[in-house]
């Protein structure tokens, strides 16, 4: 199927699309282009300070709606409301073609949580910023409690101060390549490229710490992810985890990534926990071997059952698990099978994905046979069931776009173990310095919520030729003079 989206507000075209897609999945959707086997004509005028929309579908479909709104005399404001009204405009007419009530309504933004803090910022209380979600957004009852839960816990986190600043470095190397992976990293191969690459690092991150002590900026959460950080030698983790100890001495919270238990042995575990990892992620996302196979992961169950036990002895109290719920060839029952496996090796965080297939991963180029969205929301449920019953409260979430059933990622932990990086990567309330290939650097206007990006070149081999270009972007990133520094920058 093409849809045509005729449209006079070309800006919001592709917001358009991704209210089609939410109900038709990754379709092909064209911009002002007649040809698609459905059509949708978008028209609208403003009179009187009302501004009223209309979208009429044609061809294999046909539907009207009609929707409008005030004119907000603030121009941020319109703008925001504007996209607002189109969208749900459209989400109508899509809901009446297709008779389907999505779990996120017309809700297609990746942080979810933002709206219930933005009403909480007028005034609302936190249930009645729910409460005007639900009916704005027509989102579900369940996902809007889990949005309350969230908050509910984020607001007993420690908030970040406008002078601390997380610390990023990454490794975008892994032992293989997984069907689902859209990020551009490479493999390890014969590991030619990982000693420039820890130099390069080992320069990046001195550089950074200066630039850090120069603008007065304090050490909050430190995290190490890739790719898979462990695809690295024990003594390289060693020169790389060294060279931030600096920051690692003074960060409230240390997580390094192990995601691949076939990369996990007792050197590198031992050098992570002598550099103050408070916080591991051993990932398996799934316990069927035949499913590993498929998505072109080279581990087992039972590698991962090892490497859980090796954690244990190197005396990681705080080990994060990832599943993923929609995986090729699995059923609600493998996915159960999967929850019980992980309930035995105990993990203190649990984050449960929703597959997302991205246009760049082989599953997308192989058209894969997925569970369909019924299945997988009924996968997810179960997770957040059994998250529950192991005492973990959810506190962080994110969606991504073409997510299977259109639904949610979300992290759960038990009180006192929720990630301070992951809500301050989700909410966007914190500084982040970034290191390596691919990393970008964030900086956090504790005023009025600007944020500016510094990004580092994604390419391994551009990266080593321009590491020192990449620490020249953070220093003028922070070279700026913004308002509203120092202080704490509080949450609603």
């Amino acid at each position: 199927m093409i849809v045509s989206i005729m449209t006079p507000t070309p800006l919001f075209a592709n917001d358009l699309a991704d209210v089609v897609r939410i109900f038709w999945g990754n379709i092909e959707c064209w911009v002002n282009e007649p040809g698609g086997s459905v059509t949708i004509v978008h028209t609208e005028k403003t009179e009187e300070g009302v501004r009223r929309c209309r979208m009429e579908m044609s061809g294999d479909f046909s539907a009207v709606r009609q929707e409008s709104r005030a004119v907000s005399d603030d121009p941020l404001l319109e703008k925001r409301y504007h996209k607002r009204l189109i969208k749900q405009t459209l989400y109508g007419v899509m809901k009446q073609v297709t008779g389907r009530t999505p779990p996120w309504g017309s809700l297609t933004g990746i942080r979810p949580t933002r709206l219930l803090y933005e009403g909480m910022s007028r005034g609302l209380t936190l249930e009645e910023a729910v409460a005007e979600t639900r009916e704005a957004f027509d989102v579900r009852e369940d996902k809007a409690d889990l949005l309350r839960e969230i908050v509910q816990v984020q607001q007993n986190m420690p908030v970040p101060d406008t002078r601390e600043a997380d610390l990023y470095v990454g490794i975008p190397f892994c032992v293989s390549r997984c069907a689902y992976c859209s990020f551009l990293s490479g493999e390890v191969g014969k590991g030619k490229q990982l000693p420039p690459y820890v130099e390069a690092l080992e320069k990046e991150i001195a550089g950074t710490l200066t630039l850090m002590e120069e603008k007065g900026l304090r050490p909050r959460a430190f995290y190490m992810g890739g790719g898979t950080p462990t695809s690295l030698s024990a003594p390289m983790l060693e020169r790389v985890l060294s060279a931030a100890r600096p920051f690692i001495d003074r960060a409230r919270e240390v997580t390094v990534e192990a995601g691949r238990p076939d990369t996990i042995d007792q050197d590198k575990l031992r050098v992570i926990r002598d550099h103050g990892a408070t916080r591991i992620s051993i990932n398996p996302q799934t316990m069927h071997d035949e499913t590993l196979v498929r998505i072109g992961r080279r581990h087992t169950a039972a590698q991962t059952e090892a490497a859980y036990a090796l954690a244990r002895q190197a005396g990681f109290t705080h080990i994060n698990m990832d599943l993923i719920a929609g995986l090729p060839g699995e059923n609600l029952d493998m996915f159960l099978q999967t929850l019980a496996w992980s309930r035995d090796l105990r993990p203190e965080s649990l984050t449960v994905h929703t597959l997302s297939i991205k246009r760049s991963s082989l599953l997308h180029l192989w058209e894969a046979q997925l569970p369909d969205g019924h299945m997988v929301e009924r996968m997810v449920d179960e997770g957040r069931r059994e998250a529950a019953r192991r005492g973990m409260r959810p506190y962080y979430l994110y969606r991504q776009k073409y997510m299977a059933g259109n639904l949610e990622n979300v992290g759960y932990a038990l009180p006192g173990h929720e990630c301070l990086y992951n809500v301050d990567m989700m909410e966007e309330i914190a500084h982040v310095l970034a290191v390596g290939a691919g990393a970008i650097s964030k900086r956090v206007d504790p005023a009025i919520g600007r944020i500016e990006r510094a990004p580092n070149v994604s390419e391994i081999r551009n990266y080593l030729d321009r590491t020192e270009e990449m620490l020249a972007r953070k220093q003028a990133l922070w070279a700026q003079e913004w308002p509203g520094e120092p202080g704490a920058q509080r949450r609603e």
